[in-house]
């Protein structure tokens, strides 16, 4: 201690000065912890220490606003400025680059101010876990034996990542001398405060980044509402084209009655432009080493869609047309054409706010496997009204190659020609000419078309076990008889390379009726 001097007598013409050691009660009496605090300061104490409060409570408010916008995919539109919702892309209107331009500038220009504000809100956040580190210094430091000196400047240097290394966060709530008591729940409370003190350094130095990524705005695909329409149930090709709808310069009563014609002002044209392009494209093929067959492209509506063979080549894969119109229409409502038919929960708002849009529907792809062979034709009418037909000459290799080469093995493949429902599914034409009438032959030429639901197949050694051998060969050369079960033979199971060619067929035949060939045709 300091020496203190007080005076030896006031009555002498000078003073002198003594020596004395001072005492605890000597320190008591020259400062006093209890006296009165001015009661301005006190006021102003209180208000800041109220500020404080109010300050750290009102950051929750803009971070717990962004978290809710990123957790639930806000979509602000086709541009980080977008007051109103008033930021729509247009990309169908004639200024679309130059709208697309201007949404780029002030995306650039957001995004750099938003940087200010991620800035802002880690500053604010500092300024929270200061007051924090610093409220708990003063809490510890008025209980017990106070706060370790090692603790007195930790408001200002938890801001560093390197503090949480800092020896002296981790030793200071050990006593310091051999034999002096602890409590235990003293050194508890220390280190409480120590894990704290070390998740808020972490915190601090990661809510910069933390920051920027809730606040600045991503540019990102987002998945619309699905929306059900329909579910697709069957194919219906082994049944009669039905439905005004489908075809619109069809009657019911056309379709019913196999007159076709109708389709051809909307498919007619197609048709052509498919064997046109197939022509020109096998051309090609012929006299270019390198070159390919390009199967072409159609359009259904307002959309272009080409057909695929890339997974087989034997096959070909169209999408459903019912399902392209479907898309069709969505492109339209895209475009900004609306029809009074449009669902209430169609989503156009979000297309038309984003700056690029896919649109996708699930639908049926159908596939279809050609097959060309000319043999023999036979009919086969049954006593309940149905009937079938059978063609020779078939084999595998005409639709595709095997690993040997092409199969050459011939089947006799049947078609029943009534379906379950007891439609006709049969329609005929006949094709003239007209500059030389005096051929007989050529002026009767048909072109068949039938559809079916079943297939089977035979030859003389092998049916597959349906009977069919049994049934035209051995027993009933005319279809009919109790060995003949037309039922059991159709729903035969067929082998796996057959299995395919034997439901759901489409048969386009053509022949030429004459003396000499009654019941030849191509198929």
């Amino acid at each position: 201690m300091n020496p203190v001097y007080e005076p030896v007598s006031k009555s002498e013409a000078f003073t002198s000065y003594r020596p004395v050691r001072q005492t605890s009660s000597n320190l008591a009496s020259h400062v006093n912890p209890s006296a009165p605090v001015p009661r301005r300061a006190r006021r102003s104490r209180i208000a800041l220490h109220w500020i404080s409060h109010i300050l750290s409570l009102l950051w929750i408010a803009p971070i717990v606003t962004l978290l809710w916008l990123n957790f639930s995919k806000y979509i602000i539109g086709a541009s980080a400025w977008c007051p109103g919702g008033n930021c729509n892309a247009e990309g169908n209107s004639d200024n679309a680059i130059e709208r697309a331009s201007k949404l780029d500038r002030q995306d650039h220009n957001v995004n750099g101010a938003l940087q200010f504000v991620a800035k802002a809100l880690e500053v604010w956040f500092m300024f929270v876990a200061t007051s924090l580190v610093y409220d708990m210094g003063v809490m510890f430091a008025k209980k017990g034996r106070g706060l370790p000196v090692g603790y007195l400047l930790t408001h200002l240097e938890f801001g560093d990542i390197r503090y949480i290394v800092n020896p002296l966060l981790w030793t200071s709530p050990l006593p310091r001398k051999q034999g002096v008591p602890e409590k235990r729940s003293r050194i508890i409370k220390l280190y409480l405060f120590a894990c704290i003190t070390a998740m808020l350094t972490i915190l601090a130095n990661l809510m910069g980044p933390a920051a920027a990524v809730l606040v600045l705005p991503t540019l990102q695909w987002i998945d619309t509402p699905r929306i059900m329409h329909e579910t697709f149930n069957h194919t219906a090709v082994a049944e009669r084209p039905d439905g005004e709808d489908l075809f619109p310069r069809c009657s019911a009563e056309q379709l019913n009655n196999g007159n076709y014609s109708c389709t051809a002002h909307l498919y007619g044209p197609s048709l052509d432009e498919w064997a046109a392009h197939s022509t020109a494209s096998y051309k090609q093929f012929e006299e270019h080493d390198d070159g390919t067959i390009i199967l072409g492209a159609s359009q259904e509506a307002a959309l272009a869609f080409s057909i695929n063979d890339s997974a087989t080549y034997e096959t070909v894969w169209i999408p459903s047309r019912q399902v392209l119109r479907n898309m069709s229409h969505e492109f339209q409502k895209l475009r900004g054409e609306y029809v009074e038919s449009d669902p209430p929960e169609y989503p156009d708002q979000q297309f038309n706010n984003s700056l690029q849009t896919v649109l996708q529907r699930q639908g049926p792809s159908l596939g279809f496997q050609a097959a060309f062979y000319t043999g023999n034709v036979s009919d086969y009418g049954l006593s309940d009204g149905r009937w079938v037909r059978c063609f020779t000459g078939w084999t595998l290799g005409s639709v595709l190659w095997t690993q040997t080469g092409e199969d050459t093995t011939e089947f006799t493949k049947c078609f029943r020609l009534v379906s379950a429902e007891d439609q006709d599914t049969y329609a005929q034409f006949y094709l003239g000419n007209f500059n030389n009438t005096d051929d007989e032959n050529i002026t009767q030429s048909g072109v068949g078309y039938f559809v079916a639901d079943r297939a089977a197949f035979y030859n003389d050694q092998e049916d597959f076990g349906s009977g069919l051998i049994d049934c035209l060969i051995k027993n009933n050369p005319d279809g009919s008889g109790e060995a003949c079960d037309w039922d059991k033979i159709f729903d035969t199971t067929w082998p796996a390379e057959f299995s395919n060619r034997s439901i759901d067929v489409g048969v386009t035949s053509y022949s030429i009726p004459g003396e000499n060939n009654t019941n030849t045709a191509r198929v």
